[in-house]
Parts: structure tokens; sequence; C-alpha cells
């Protein structure tokens, strides 16, 4: 009998021009290596995946790869955002959907993805996250920052900083927060220690600043302190990072991408993990991007993409 613990992971090679298909070939040849026992189902352009195992001296051949979907599309090996990039892209994602929907798979890892490429290419997401919430009808999938210190769920994420600022409403952050909240309670089997990123320097001073903070944050927060959460905030963001390093947060709430992005790639860039919360499938990824620059030149770490799927398994076992 088929249970969710027999099924195979599968892994998205991402932007075949960028340094997807190099850290997926070292992260599989790493585990095959150290007989971690799992299967994969690879999506992508299997002439991009083969090169970066012929550069990286790996058997193309790997025995953990149980199926490969190729998508091919007669790639020229240039390190720029493209229409072929973009469409190989979009078309591993939409399987990598499929067989999650089939109860193929029971979870997707994804490597990077060229949001210009996906635009040149006609389709007008904000990146996975915004084209796997279509996939699956969802309207508004949140994008959660995860490491062995603490995770970082973001309130609004791809949207312009004037568009974030009219979104962060008391409705809105309670529902972000109840989402990590919940998602916390499951991983971590205890509940979380949150602290809640003020909006404006400061967090409003007072309402000095601005008034988010009187207006949204504080009630949200209050009002969930009365549901027992154990939470705080708001703290200004250039206080509320440190003091997550110290370990005294499990989960912070940031207000937009940059305010979450730039203190945990700072922090913790080889150990991240993105996560896609508030969604009815499992999906996680590497927190940078396809790298152009350095794609086929083996200087691209497989750290995250290794986290990545230690984090989908967890989170796979534990549904």
């Amino acid at each position: 009998m088929t249970t969710i613990n027999n099924l195979p992971l599968c892994i998205t090679l991402g932007d075949p021009l960028g340094i997807g298909p190099e850290i997926t070939a070292r992260t599989l040849d790493f585990l095959q290596k150290k007989k971690v026992d799992i299967s994969f189902i690879v999506i992508g352009s299997k002439k991009a995946f083969h090169k970066a195992c012929e550069n990286l001296n790996i058997n193309k051949k790997l025995k953990y790869i149980k199926e490969f979907i190729d998508y091919d599309e007669n790639i020229e090996f240039f390190s720029k955002p493209s229409i072929v990039g973009g469409s190989i892209s979009y078309k591993s994602i939409c399987k990598a959907a499929e067989l999650y929907k089939s109860k193929i798979v029971k979870a997707i890892v994804t490597a990077p993805i060229s949001k210009e490429s996906l635009h040149l290419a006609g389709h007008k997401f904000d990146g996975h996250t915004g084209l796997l919430g279509s996939l699956f009808n969802v309207e508004e999938p949140y994008l959660m920052l995860a490491n062995k210190i603490f995770s970082t769920l973001h309130v609004t994420c791809h949207k312009s900083l004037k568009e974030a600022i009219k979104l962060i409403t008391k409705e809105k952050i309670l529902e972000v927060i109840n989402i990590g909240y919940k998602h916390m309670l499951k991983v971590k089997k205890t509940a979380p220690r949150i602290a809640v990123c003020g909006l404006n320097p400061h967090a409003g001073e007072n309402g000095i600043f601005g008034t988010e903070e009187i207006n949204e944050i504080i009630p949200a927060v209050e009002f969930l302190k009365t549901k027992g959460l154990n939470i705080v905030g708001p703290i200004s963001p250039d206080i509320i990072f440190r003091e997550a390093v110290k370990k005294k947060f499990d989960l912070v709430i940031a207000n937009y991408h940059d305010q979450g992005h730039i203190p945990v790639k700072l922090l913790y860039f080889d150990q991240s993990v993105n996560v896609t919360l508030g969604v009815p499938f499992i999906r996680t990824s590497v927190d940078h991007g396809t790298a152009f620059d350095i794609a086929y030149k083996n200087r691209a770490s497989a750290k995250n993409m290794l986290n990545a799927i230690f984090y989908a398994l967890k989170m796979s076992n534990i549904r």
C-alpha cells in the first residue's frame, strides 16, 4: 500500500540558465553518497542537468531519480534572463502542481527561477509563490524564510512599498500570524514565541513617525494575547532581529519583503529555506535567485537546496 511517506519528492530545476541544475545535481549526489533513502521526480531541462553533472564530474544517472520529466527547448547556454528559461520554468512548476494534486509526490522543492524570464515568456506572475497560488486557486499564499534559529513570515511580499503599506491592516496581520502560529506549532511541537516588526522607524514612536502601529499592529497583537499567544510587538526592525538571533523568538512577523529578507539573508544566506504557507500543498525552496553570473562555473553552494529538501520532508511527515 502506497502512503504519503513512500511517495517521492518533486524537484523543479528552475531556470535552466541559472544555478538550479547545478545545486540540484550537487544535492542529489551528496544524498546518494550519504545513502539517505529519498526518491525524487525531477522536472526541467535534462540537457541543463546533464551539463551541470558533466561540469561537476557527477554521474548523470543518479539512482535516486525515480523519473526525469524533460522540458528541452533547444537551450543555448548564456547567462541572462530569456524566453526559453521562463518557458521551461513555467512548464516545470505547472507539472509539479499536477503531480502533487494527483498524489504522485508528497512535496514540491523548487530551484530558483528568474521573474524576468517568466515575464519574457508571457507568464506575468511574481514568481513561484504567485504562480503556485494561481495553480491551486489560492488568492494569497504567504512566504516564510526558515532557518535553525528563527523563522520570518511576511505579511506582504512581492508588492511595491507603497502598496504594501496600504495592506498592513489588523485583519491581514491576524490572518498571517494565525497561519504562522499553526505552522510553527506543528513543526516545533510547542507554542512559538512570536515577535512583530513595526512598520515605521522606531515602530512609529507613539505616532510621531506614523500611525499604522497604533491603528493596526498593536490592536492585532493585543487581541492575540487575549487568545493565549506568546506574542510581543511592534518592535523596531533594527532591534527585533538582533533579539531573534539570541533565540528570544521563534517567529518574526515582517511587514514587507525587504524588512524580512535583508536581515535573514545577511545572517543566514546559506541556511535559510523559503516555505510557502497558507496553501493546500507543501512547497519549499532555496532563498536565493538564479545567480546567472556564476551558473555552470562550479561555484554555487547547494546548502540551501539540501535544507529545502529536509524541511519539505519534515512538513510531509507532519502532514
